[in-house]
């Protein structure tokens, strides 16, 4: 039985499952009275008051025999009629079975609106972007533009990539090449993030950039680059911090992510989404670290790989919490709260395109299916400068707030940022309020965004072929119908850092403050559970069905 929230998308609504309740063979199921098998009466009763408390839609699922086809039985369909009624008049939400072969899905839901809908499509976020549905889908041939890649993705891949939404965060170095690439690549709407404009530095990383950009927005460079390499494609650009809420509602709507900024802020709000809403992605960075003497270290490039229910950005230590909550405050007071002038960084377009192929690689082959194991969630990790090529996989907290069945995981709307946020952001994105300390208490308290709707799950075993260190480097950046199957970690611990540059800063003190207080609170030990997620949708990905 699964417990899935709701959110809006671009094509319907979607429900996130988040949370797996097994039913134990001969306690919770046991022989039925019209049927071979049932759950236990007592096993019903206890999942719906659950999702009735929740506010979470019920979810009953069973396997069938086969393939890549699969429906309902008759007495499948008469137990619905039976007790879904009952069942939704109980818990107030939608009420709905599921039935999965390897390579299949078919859903019934019974909507809280008293309405009935077939389930299209079941969406898991793995090393694949898997997508079910209760038959094999169909697409057009390809047109000559995409003729050679769709040798190698087919007609279905190309047209899986016409029919995503991904949003790119952050259009400097990395994320201008993210943009052309995916452009180039057949992807059908891209939401582009960025708030800053082009300085003249910038120009030799930006691509098709001149001297004529200088002062302009970079989501306006950016959409100019990808309506030239597809003029078919569709742009939704906000030239707003990732965290202001305009920007929230679109990347919520997405099904995938690419994190291409370095900011604290943005790596919080787009993990939250990811874990919220169930929307995979990927975060890329390089690091080149230079010393007082000008000596350069070892250079890398990061790209990890950002699964809901897997290990996140905040298990992982990659978002340091003293400097999210400096980067949430108004940018005079970020400004005066760091002691040390800021100085950039060094940035190379050679790097920057080491990083984004690695990414976009992933997406493309996740995206179409093409990834040999499915359960590899392993960051990359190049070092240029030894020819060195290291995977480092990631660890997760137990009940961490964000990617866990006890946190934020999977519940969508519920947890929607802009009604916690309502009117509190500032036109230009800059900040939340102008009055930083209590927002910033705000959004500690609160999860993140708003908008999402395929249905999700997070279970250890469902279809497909049943056949981490601490320090972390970077800029950050078959499932069984029957048992679960889980993996235990040694505990970890949330460490919260102080601002080391010289004393405390007095004006964001307070806030440090209440900053490791929160980090301590969610930092008692956890083992670890893995998961995959799984996501169900009224709507398909593909056109026509």
């Amino acid at each position: 039985m699964l417990l899935a929230g709701h959110a809006e998308g671009a094509r319907g609504p979607r429900l996130l499952a988040y949370d797996l309740i097994t039913a134990t063979n001969d306690a919770d199921y046991i022989p039925g009275e019209y049927g071979h098998r049932a759950l236990a009466p007592s096993f019903v009763r206890d999942a719906a008051v659950r999702a009735r408390d929740e506010s979470a839609a019920y979810l009953a699922v069973h396997a069938h025999a086969g393939l890549d086809r699969v429906r309902f039985s008759s007495v499948d369909t008469a137990s619905h009629e039976r007790g879904y009624p009952a069942l939704r008049q109980i818990t107030g939400q939608t009420v709905g079975g599921l039935v999965f072969t390897p390579h299949a899905a078919a859903g019934d839901l019974w909507l809280a609106d008293g309405s009935r809908t077939p389930l299209t499509e079941t969406v898991i976020p793995g090393g694949n972007l898997l997508r079910l549905r209760p038959c094999p889908a169909t697409a057009t041939p390809a047109g000559p533009d995409h003729d050679r890649q769709a040798r190698l993705l087919g007609d279905v891949g190309q047209e899986t990539l016409n029919r995503l939404r991904v949003a790119v965060v952050g259009l400097g170095g990395v994320g201008s090449i993210l943009v052309e690439e995916l452009a180039c690549l057949g992807v059908g709407t891209l939401v582009l993030i960025d708030k800053d404009t082009i300085e003249a530095s910038n120009l030799p990383r930006l691509v098709a950039s001149g001297k004529d950009d200088i002062g302009r927005l970079k989501t306006d460079l950016a959409a100019r680059n990808a309506q030239r390499a597809n003029p078919r494609i569709r742009l939704i650009p906000k030239a707003t911090r990732v965290e202001h809420p305009e920007a929230l509602k679109e990347l919520a709507l997405c099904d995938w992510i690419f994190l291409a900024a370095d900011s604290a802020s943005a790596r919080h709000w787009v993990n939250a989404t990811v874990q919220q809403f169930l929307i995979p992605g990927v975060q890329v960075g390089v690091k080149i670290p230079v010393d007082s003497a000008g000596c350069v270290g070892q250079i890398h490039t990061a790209t990890r790989i950002m699964l809901p229910g897997d290990g996140c950005l905040w298990c992982n230590r990659l978002i340091d919490s003293t400097q999210l909550a400096i980067d949430m405050h108004p940018k005079a007071e970020r400004d005066a709260a760091r002691y040390v002038p800021g100085v950039p960084a060094p940035s190379v377009i050679t790097l920057n395109t080491l990083a984004a192929a690695e990414a976009l690689n992933h997406f493309v082959l996740a995206a179409t299916g093409l990834h040999h194991d499915d359960h590899d969630h392993a960051a990359v990790i190049h070092r240029p400068r030894t020819r060195q090529r290291d995977l480092q996989d990631p660890r997760q907290d137990v009940n961490c707030r964000w990617c866990t069945p006890a946190g934020r995981l999977g519940r969508g709307d519920a947890e929607g940022v802009a009604k916690h946020f309502d009117g509190a952001g500032a036109p230009d994105g800059r900040s939340l309020a102008d009055g930083g300390a209590a927002d910033y208490r705000r959004m500690s308290e609160v999860p993140v965004v708003s908008h999402w709707l395929i249905g999700a799950l997070t279970v250890r075993c469902l279809l497909l072929d049943p056949a981490v260190p601490d320090q972390r480097e970077g800029h950050g950046g078959g499932t069984e119908a029957a048992g679960i199957g889980c993996a235990q970690a040694a505990p970890a611990a949330v460490q919260g850092r102080r601002y080391r540059r010289g004393p405390r800063p007095r004006r964001v003190g307070h806030l440090v403050e209440r900053d490791l207080a929160l980090s301590r609170r969610c930092a008692r030990s956890r083992r670890r559970c893995w998961q995959c997620v799984v996501v169900v949708a009224y709507r398909s990905i593909h056109p026509g069905r």
